[in-house]
C-alpha cells in the first residue's frame, strides 16, 4: 500500500505535477464545453421562440385581413354567422396549435395571446358588424403587438385592458355616427319639415348622445339671461 508520504512525493515530483496539472486542465475544459453547451442551447431556445412567434405574428395578420374584407350589413344573416364562424374556428386552432409550441419562459407572451385569442368571439348578430370587426381587430392587433415583439427580441409590451379599450373606440364610432344621422335629419326637416318618425328619430339620439333639443336650448339660455 501506498504510503501518504510517497503519495506526496508523487505529487510533487514532475509527473505528479503534469498529472495534477492534466487533471485541472481537463476540469476546465470540462467546465467549458458544459458552459458553451448550456450557452448554445439557450441560443437555440430563443431562436425556436422567435421563430415560433414570427409564425403566430402570420397567422394573426392574416385572419386580421381576411376580418376587414367581410363587408356584412348589419347584424347578418344566419348564412353570414355561420360562414364567419367557420373561419373564426379554423384561425383559433391554427393560432393555438403555435402559440403552444412557445417554451416555458415564454410563459408570460403565451399567456397573453391565449387571453386576448378569448376575446375574438363568434359573431352571432348580438352587435352589428362594424362593431364586431372593431373589437375583434383590436384583439389581434394587440396579440401582434406581443408576437411582434418577441420575434424582434424586444421586451414584451405593456398589458393593456383590450375589453375596455374596445368599448371606448365602439362607442366613439356610434357617437360619430348618431351625430351625422342627426345633422341630417335636422337638415331634412329645416327643407321640408320633419315627419313625426323624423322628429321621434332626432328626439332619441339627442337623448342617447346627451344633447338638448334646439327649443330647450333656447328657452335655457332665455332664462339665464
Amino acid at each position: 500500500m501506498i504510503g501518504v508520504g510517497e503519495l506526496w512525493n508523487a505529487i510533487t515530483s514532475d509527473f505528479g505535477t503534469g498529472l495534477l496539472g492534466a487533471l485541472v486542465g481537463g476540469g476546465f475544459t470540462l467546465a467549458g464545453t458544459w458552459l458553451q453547451s448550456k450557452s448554445s442551447d439557450k441560443a437555440a431556445q430563443l431562436a425556436h421562440s422567435r421563430a415560433t412567434a414570427q409564425r403566430a405574428l402570420e397567422i394573426v395578420s392574416a385572419f386580421a385581413i381576411a376580418l376587414q374584407r367581410q363587408t356584412h350589413q348589419g347584424r347578418g344573416s344566419h348564412q353570414d354567422h355561420t360562414k364567419w364562424n367557420r373561419e373564426v374556428m379554423a384561425q383559433e386552432t391554427a393560432i393555438t396549435a403555435v402559440l403552444s409550441l412557445l417554451p416555458d419562459d415564454q410563459g408570460e407572451t403565451r399567456t397573453e395571446c391565449l387571453d386576448l385569442l378569448k376575446g375574438v368571439k363568434r359573431w352571432h348578430g348580438e352587435e352589428v358588424w362594424w362593431e364586431y370587426q372593431i373589437r375583434t381587430t383590436l384583439f389581434l392587433g394587440q396579440m401582434a403587438v406581443w408576437l411582434a415583439a418577441l420575434a424582434r427580441g424586444s421586451k414584451p409590451p405593456k398589458h393593456e385592458d383590450m375589453g375596455r379599450i374596445a368599448d371606448e373606440k365602439v362607442a366613439e364610432r356610434r357617437h360619430a355616427e348618431l351625430r351625422y344621422e342627426l345633422e341630417l335629419l335636422d337638415e331634412e326637416g329645416e327643407r321640408t319639415g320633419s315627419e313625426p318618425e323624423q322628429a321621434e328619430r332626432a328626439r332619441e339620439i339627442r337623448e342617447e348622445l346627451g344633447i338638448p333639443h334646439p327649443s330647450q336650448s333656447a328657452d335655457d339660455e332665455r332664462a339665464s339671461s
